[in-house]
């Protein structure tokens, strides 16, 4: 039978399941760890009968309070992590929701394939990255996980399933038709929602003849369980120029991503960026990080040069053949908005490339160290707004928080036009201070054509947030489509909407 661990709050051991990586805490009677499908089927039959709330838990590695328990039952997936198998032909990999997203990356290297939405966080689960819909540097080009999401087993709270392959169950004339493996006919109809035309992670997802997958994928658990997955897998590239580069002056760091970003907008499959034949390669990643959050990184990475305003990682595809032009390219580029290329850093070899990533990365862990050793919750925007408005969004932001006297560092998916600024609290003032602010910056981002949330979701922390955007209106499409999937309302209960 399932292994369970009984809640006792003086238990060590239960106490890491009662919060994620933002440090927003909760509370349940029992934590449950499945080993396969028939026994999460179980549990999902009994605690519907008696009218139990239950969570989902991956790995605990979101930001938003997704999979932190309020009551009921938690049910983590972990055990439930073997990878099947691969198809080479068709590129699809097919697991269990609690494979780890390292683990599934290491699994296609062996072979020559990648993951391609490729988050952040590695240690996060494969079922996360899809309820979810998930993302990190590399979605400038590849864009989010729902790219990828070739099928899954969707288990209802009543522990009836719908398997799902794309392309099977689409919506028809305002309804998805489908059918449980158990028999139940199921007449769908999708919400409809007003979405932002930016990276987009807020709510249900909500456009005209999608796929049911579609919907499932980045629903936060709200809508049924994933218990097995596909996925598309992409081959790697044959090179890579990995470069991380120093501005002394942060409108030229600016300037240098704008350029680049409208270079390299001509995605999914337009040849003006194929690595074979473009002298500028295929970028794939365009990151940003402010002066503070490099002297927040600075005792851990010495070699950031001095009284740099900001720094700029990109990643460019490229080819055995046309690698030195590309390189020859970008150093050009890098020039002609002065930043010096004897400061930059570049990858020489896959583990050069590996070590630049971990200094991409390791900006979030700091600021998430920082925040629980100080005991708040994280105080960061995941707000994307379309091109023209970006800059002029990001110098507001920054300056809101100045005015304000807050600590902070500024960085992220600037390619997508999505910021990452962390407020970084001393005190309780100061975090009620915090909590007005990013209020500020989301409604502002709203206004600008934008989202509250481009990669996060919006779990428990981020619901009056998601009001801004969709208002009472679309929030009560996305619960009548919740109340269709749970209608006794038992699952992930506080994700999204009350």
């Amino acid at each position: 039978m399932f292994t369970k661990v009984k809640f006792n709050s003086h238990k060590e051991e239960i106490q890491e399941w009662l919060h994620d990586a933002s440090n927003f805490k909760g509370d349940c009677d029992t934590v449950f760890f499945p080993k396969d499908h028939h026994e999460l089927n179980s549990l999902l039959k009994k605690s519907h009968a008696d009218k139990i709330k239950v969570t989902i838990s991956g790995s605990r590695t979101g930001l938003t309070g997704g999979c932190v328990p309020q009551g009921g039952i938690l049910i983590s997936t972990v055990g439930m992590n073997t990878i099947w198998k691969f198809n080479r032909v068709k590129m699809i990999v097919t697991c269990d929701p609690g494979v780890l997203l390292s683990d599934l990356q290491a699994y296609l290297k062996e072979r020559g394939f990648f993951f391609p939405a490729d988050p952040t966080e590695t240690f996060c689960t494969v079922g996360g990255i899809v309820a979810n819909n998930s993302s990190g540097a590399r979605s400038f080009k590849y864009g989010p996980t729902r790219n990828y999401v070739a099928g899954v087993y969707l288990m209802l709270p009543d522990g009836d399933t719908i398997r799902m392959r794309r392309g099977d169950i689409t919506d028809k004339r305002g309804v998805f038709a489908a059918k449980t493996l158990e028999g139940k006919v199921l007449n769908i109809r999708p919400p409809r929602l007003k979405v932002p035309a930016v990276k987009n992670a807020a709510g249900y997802y909500s456009k005209e003849g999608a796929d049911l997958l579609d919907l499932i994928t980045g629903s936060e658990g709200t809508l049924g369980v994933i218990t097995r997955i596909k996925l598309n897998a992409l081959p790697i590239p044959e090179k890579l120029l990995s470069c991380v580069a120093f501005f002394k002056n942060i409108d030229d760091a600016l300037q240098f991503v704008s350029e680049s970003r409208a270079e390299g907008r001509g995605i999914n499959g337009d040849p003006e960026i194929d690595p074979v034949t473009n002298t500028c390669g295929s970028l794939s990643a365009l990151e940003f990080f402010d002066a503070n959050a490099l002297l927040f990184l600075k005792n851990d990475y010495p070699n950031i040069p001095e009284n740099m305003e900001a720094g700029v990682w990109f990643e460019v595809e490229t080819t055995e053949n046309t690698h030195d032009e590309v390189t020859a390219y970008w150093l050009n580029k890098l020039e002609k908005y002065h930043s010096s290329p004897e400061d930059a850093w570049y990858a020489a070899d896959d583990q050069d490339a590996a070590k630049i990533k971990e200094f991409r990365h390791a900006i979030s862990y700091k600021v998430n160290e920082y925040i629980t050793q100080n005991g708040f919750y994280k105080l960061g925007t995941d707000t994307a707004v379309p091109v023209a408005e970006f800059d002029e969004y990001y110098k507001y932001s920054v300056n809101l928080v100045k005015e304000n006297g807050l600590d902070y560092v500024a960085y992220g998916h600037f390619g997508d036009c999505h910021l990452h600024l962390n407020m970084l609290p001393k005190n309780e003032e100061e975090f009620a201070k915090g909590k007005e602010i990013y209020l500020q910056l989301c409604k502002k981002a709203v206004e600008s054509g934008g989202t509250v949330s481009a990669e996060h979701g919006i779990g428990k922390l981020k619901k009056e947030y998601l009001k801004l955007m969709y208002g009472e209106s679309g929030i009560a499409e996305m619960k009548r489509v919740k109340r269709y999937f749970d209608p006794s309302n038992t699952l992930n209960i506080g994700n999204l909407f009350d």
